[in-house]
């Protein structure tokens, strides 16, 4: 079987939908399929080209079992209205270019979304390879979010969203969403049911797998001997409502309670701003860590924090940062309601807290610090739990055969 992979994101970017891409791809490609990645030229989260991919229009490299085509996008450390959609729109276009100039045809056009505008590249393939299967991975509700978050709000670019939208689950033979909440969402918007799967969220078998080392340097530096810390690992923008830890961080500056924010994003800085006014002695910002080393700090932790802002959207949110802390056996503070709660309370594995509300953050963490048996209790059902339900080994199975049958009913 002949697979287009089209992720806007990709590795060696450092992020959720490059990570899950690239776990379905590989096992597509072991499993004995043709796959072919299209990807922009990396520059996340930073808008700055990676060494090596600049000046480039196209790139083809070949990673383990499968290529990648590589195509220019407009990048900038500027993250405005204008500069995303110019980031955006610039990979459909590339991608759309690349992809007709080389004329190869396909027997799947797997699609991941967000970002919405990457579905211009299917939408046009349809046009020209009519016979292909079409699937369509949903990992956020966009544009609904972006409208609920304030970044979309331009009339125009809202307008031209819903119709992307709505075209690409039109033509699309199979949509793949990674939650309940959001599988009833598309269905009022007049999709069938039936045209409908639900892959949730998970993390890599190796990931779960690994051991229980921290290196002695991380534990001095963070001086875990003594402070209960604390970390956040992952994109630092609006959707995440960081300002809520900070504050929570204030209020427990006495408690010998540190908290690590792991990662990059566009409202890093305003947040350094704000622990620097506040004179913050008990947060560090150690930036961006690649997944061989993320291990070490979530290992480091004896709690981590998942946070989103309220808004009922994001009900549906499953973020992939729940099974990667699951993975490394650490207990989970969560600030997201609906299928994500649910997960944590069966599981056992953490608490829950009120998204908006830095005071009961707050308490929930000196909670966790002033019960270390109830603790270890929920880190020692991680593993296990997030191995059995929610391993992309066998998620990525269940897409391989949700491919295969749509080909075997051409």
């Amino acid at each position: 079987m002949k697979i287009l992979y089209i992720s806007q994101y990709f590795y060696p970017e450092v992020c959720a939908p490059s990570n899950r891409a690239i776990a379905n791809v590989k096992h597509l490609a072991d499993i004995g399929h043709e796959v072919t990645v299209l990807a922009e030229m990396p520059n996340h989260p930073k808008g700055i080209i990676f060494a090596g991919y600049k000046c480039k229009l196209f790139i083809k490299e070949r990673i383990d079992n499968f290529i990648v085509n590589r195509v220019w996008v407009f990048t900038s450390k500027k993250k405005n209205f204008i500069t995303r959609m110019l980031f955006y729109n610039s990979f459909m276009i590339s991608g759309i270019l690349h992809t007709l100039i080389n004329r190869k045809k396909y027997d799947i056009v797997y699609t991941s979304s967000p970002p919405l505008f990457v579905v211009g590249i299917p939408i046009i393939l349809k046009m020209f390879f009519s016979k292909s299967k079409y699937v369509f991975e949903v990992r956020d509700l966009w544009p609904d979010s972006a409208i609920d978050l304030g970044e979309l709000n331009n009339r125009f670019a809202i307008r031209s969203s819903l119709r992307l939208e709505s075209k690409i689950y039109s033509i699309s033979d199979k949509i793949i969403v990674i939650s309940d909440y959001m599988k009833r969402t598309i269905i009022k918007k007049g999709i069938e049911d039936k045209k409908i799967a639900i892959i949730h969220n998970g993390t890599d078998e190796d990931f779960i797998g690994k051991i229980k080392e921290v290196p002695s340097i991380l534990k001095e530096e963070y001086n875990s001997a003594d402070n209960f810390i604390v970390i956040y690992a992952g994109n630092i923008g609006i959707a995440q409502n960081l300002s809520i830890v900070i504050e929570s961080a204030r209020l427990l500056q006495n408690e010998n309670i540190f908290f690590l924010l792991v990662g990059d994003g566009p409202n890093k800085k305003e947040l350094e701003k704000r622990v620097n006014k506040n004179s913050l002695r008990n947060v560090k910002f150690v930036g961006e860590i690649n997944r061989e080393k993320i291990h070490e700090y979530l290992c480091l932790a004896d709690c981590g924090v998942i946070i989103l802002k309220k808004i009922p959207l994001f009900k549906g949110a499953l973020p992939s940062k729940i099974f990667d802390y699951l993975a490394c056996s650490l207990p989970i503070l969560l600030g997201v309601e609906g299928e994500a709660k649910e997960i944590i309370e069966k599981s056992g594995t953490g608490l829950g807290f009120i998204a908006d509300n830095s005071e009961d953050l707050a308490k929930k963490i000196l909670y966790l610090k002033q019960h270390p048996t109830e603790c270890d209790s929920m880190a020692a059902k991680g593993k296990d739990f997030v191995y059995n339900n929610f391993n992309r080994t066998k998620q990525a199975s269940k897409i391989a055969e949700i491919l295969e049958g749509l080909l075997e009913t051409k």
